[in-house]
């Protein structure tokens, strides 16, 4: 067969593209673990619901774009123990319009943030979800200067360890709205340092 010098052309000109289409160093994006990229969809539904639902806290639903949020962060996945009250009973909790509401009283917790020693009340709402009201250094500057909470599901618990997500940290509505009455943390769930995880201030 005779040679075509344009076999040999082409055939060099692949080789060419093939060549510089190949990365110098290939580059790894870290992946998000689960618990981050469930965090990041819990809180693209609740910019939804803030916009749409009827009994949103914000006022104006047109101007609302998105809540605001601390870096998801695993230093704030922070594991803790768990000492079960001797009596379960229900206690009241102060609102910020001066009322009081029932809170079961869970027990306490304790655990380790940033090499401090943290002990906090851990309350239950009727249906059994744990509730953990705090307010800590963020606040008022970085946060609500009402304090945050915490909603968790009793199934969290297991051999009185149990482990809490402040990246999952949430204002309450009358941060946003005055008509809404919510729970003032107590004096014991003020926490002495600064933890820059969760919702924060726009």
């Amino acid at each position: 067969m005779k040679f075509n010098k344009w076999y040999l052309i082409i055939a060099l000109g692949l080789g060419g593209l093939i060549y510089v289409s190949i990365p110098e160093k290939r580059i790894l994006v870290p992946l998000q673990d689960a618990d981050s990229l469930q965090v990041a969809k819990e809180r693209t539904q609740k910019d939804i619901e803030f916009a749409e639902a009827e009994n949103s806290p914000i006022k104006d639903k047109v101007a609302f774009k998105h809540l605001s949020y601390f870096p998801y962060s695993k230093k704030y996945r922070i594991e803790f123990k768990v000492e079960r009250a001797a009596e379960i009973k229900k206690v009241s909790m102060k609102m910020n319009d001066g009322t009081e509401e029932e809170n079961i009283l869970f027990g306490k917790i304790k655990g380790e943030i940033d090499g401090k020693v943290i002990e906090l009340t851990l309350y239950q709402h009727e249906n059994g979800d744990f509730f953990l009201p705090f307010k800590d250094k963020t606040a008022p500057t970085e946060t609500y200067g009402g304090g945050r909470y915490l909603d968790f599901p009793l199934n969290k618990l297991s051999d009185n360890q149990i482990v809490i997500d402040f990246n999952q940290a949430y204002f309450p509505y009358c941060a946003y709205n005055a008509t809404f009455a919510c729970p003032i943390p107590p004096k014991e769930n003020e926490i002495p340092i600064r933890i820059p995880a969760g919702e924060k201030n726009p």
